[in-house]
């Protein structure tokens, strides 16, 4: 079921990929995501001229009200699979740094390309076990195909925190399994932490 939210976006819309997640007791994961997407949108609309002057801007935005809401204990460890399990403490910890700076570039070169968009919202369903729920958006404009986002998303504290997300029913984080298990296959598992700066030291 739909809910009855509807935004035509003047700036990006692709930052909702990864929305500030900023959030009260009892509000629901659509609601969450809902609430702060509007929040991201109006930072981009105050700070749309530093945008479009200072091109490293997006990235500070990126890592002050996208980053601190991904749990990426989770998506390190889904990203890596067994491999993460050999891995001592420090090496995690590195290596959920360097896969939180991948992101950041990744997600901050994108961030600027979806405009002109309508967002749909669906009602956030429980999947599988461990209380996650999928929180859908459809993202339309004239004379261009759909596109949906999930974000299925896990209780944390008071708050909800992002595992995996779908862009257009592809996983994010299975799409970083298969690339981080071919380096690894290919080079070794020592070779493949060293190959992240965050780790090199």
């Amino acid at each position: 079921m739909n809910k009855p939210y509807y935004k035509n976006l003047q700036i990006v819309i692709f930052i909702c990929l990864f929305s500030h997640i900023s959030v009260a007791i009892g509000l629901t994961a659509d609601e969450v995501v809902y609430e702060t997407t509007q929040e991201v949108l109006n930072r981009l609309e105050i700070d749309k001229d530093r945008l479009q002057a200072e091109k490293k801007y997006i990235k500070i935005i990126v890592r002050e009200l996208i980053m601190p809401h991904l749990d990426f204990d989770t998506m390190s460890a889904l990203a890596l699979g067994d491999n993460w399990e050999i891995l001592n403490g420090g090496k995690q910890a590195c290596l959920n740094r360097g896969f939180k700076n991948l992101l950041v570039e990744r997600y901050a070169h994108v961030l600027l390309s979806y405009r002109d968009h309508d967002i749909y919202y669906q009602t956030a369903k429980p999947i599988g076990e461990k209380d996650y729920v999928s929180v859908i958006q459809t993202l339309t404009r004239p004379e261009t195909k759909s596109s949906t986002i999930e974000y299925r998303m896990h209780p944390d504290g008071d708050s909800w925190k992002v595992a995996d997300l779908l862009i257009d029913d592809i996983s994010l984080i299975k799409n970083y399994r298969k690339m981080f298990h071919k380096e690894i296959k290919l080079n070794g598992l020592v070779d493949f932490i060293k190959s992240f700066k965050e780790c090199s030291s």
